[in-house]
């Protein structure tokens, strides 16, 4: 039996016995068990790292972003001179296209020159060359434009005295004048220089041509198409449109002063301001025309038909306007002294402002409801002028 010294003395030794002492039990094999005097820390998850790998990760970020300056400034580099290289190439091609422009120009200048009926074919491929240089180089465009026009008055010149009938023009010319109506940009040359030149352009195609300020005078454009052509300012006095199509052009300040227009299609072509003094407009088709402010004392305007024409402030005196349909027309403050207006159907007309005082009427001329001619002699009463 163990005794209380000897249990004392196996718990400081730090033996635990089996069983109990109490029943006389023996003690089974003592376990032992160490005690510590120190507290025990949680095991730590990783091991943290120490100056040595700190430095490590650093030097390597910053080898890397030298690595990238590096790139990115040999790749500038590299795009200054691929960059250099571009221009410098197209500074050698634009050299090479403009010897090869100015071969061409001469070549086609030379094709000009070869006279002859025979050689006709040449002339007119010349004048091609030089419109497609001329839409392909803008620095060449004014020089092309003005050895066309050089073309054209050396071969149409004006003759002295002026024949009644105008000869047909070679289809050089007609060719180059078509060239020149549809160049590009025409705003930039308005101006082009025919003065001196008799054209015959009988039936020629000149559909929404520049032809702005151009000297057409005496020339033949009979059953033309002019339709939707900028004509603005020309000079086309004297000249024969007989049954042209002129629907829709610009006419503005227009010199047409004795042309010929009978037949003519003139709808919503725009007149105004332009000049018409004994122009012949018999039977011309006028509906919806403007030709406000215009000068057509004293043209003949006989059958013509304008419906819807806007003839505000237009000079109409001593105009022949016998059988003209007017119906719908604007004559707001139009001057009609000395006009004739026997059998004209101006039914539904604009007249206010407008003085009928001494113009003629007969029993067949139709006016507005509520419009009354003044004057019972017909426009011969006094002060009226015809």
């Amino acid at each position: 039996m163990t005794n209380f010294r000897d249990r004392y003395r196996a718990a400081r030794a730090g033996w635990k016995t089996a069983g109990n002492p109490s029943d006389g039990t023996k003690l089974g094999r003592p376990t032992a068990y160490v005690r510590s005097s120190r507290r025990l820390r949680p095991p730590t998850t990783a091991a943290t790292p120490d100056r040595w790998q700190r430095g490590t990760a650093i030097g390597g970020l910053v080898s890397v972003l030298l690595v990238a300056v590096g790139l990115y400034l040999t790749n500038d580099y590299n795009r200054d001179q691929y960059r250099l290289q571009q221009g410098s190439t197209r500074q050698q091609q634009d050299l090479a296209l403009k010897g090869q422009r100015a071969d061409r120009f001469v070549k086609a200048i030379d094709q000009l020159g070869q006279e002859g009926d025979d050689k006709l074919s040449i002339r007119l491929g010349g004048v091609y060359a030089l419109e497609t240089l001329m839409r392909e180089s803008v620095d060449d465009r004014d020089t092309v434009i003005e050895v066309l026009c050089a073309f054209i008055r050396t071969h149409a010149p004006r003759p002295d005295p002026i024949p009644k009938t105008v000869p047909t023009s070679p289809e050089d010319v007609r060719a180059a004048i078509s060239v020149l109506g549809r160049r590009l940009a025409p705003q930039s040359h308005r101006y082009l220089n025919l003065s001196g030149t008799l054209l015959g352009l009988r039936q020629i195609d000149l559909r929404s041509t520049a032809l702005r300020s151009t000297d057409l005078s005496d020339a033949d454009l009979s059953d033309a198409d002019l339709s939707g052509a900028d004509l603005s300012g020309a000079d086309l006095s004297d000249a024969d449109l007989v049954g042209a199509d002129v629907r829709g052009a610009d006419l503005v300040g227009a010199d047409l002063r004795g042309a010929d227009l009978v037949g003519a299609e003139l709808r919503f072509a725009d007149l105004s301001a332009a000049d018409l003094i004994g122009a012949d407009l018999r039977a011309t088709d006028l509906s919806d025309a403007d030709l406000s402010d215009a000068v057509l004392s004293p043209a003949n305007l006989s059958g013509a038909y304008l419906p819807g024409a806007d003839l505000s402030g237009a000079d109409l005196s001593n105009a022949d306007l016998r059988g003209a349909y007017l119906r719908g027309a604007d004559l707001t403050a139009a001057d009609l002294v000395g006009a004739d207006l026997r059998a004209a159907d101006l039914g539904d007309a604009v007249l206010s402002g407008t003085d009928l005082a001494c113009t003629a009427m007969d029993q067949q001329t139709k006016l507005p409801p509520g419009t009354a001619h003044s004057d019972p002699k017909g426009g011969e009463g006094p002060g009226c002028q015809r």
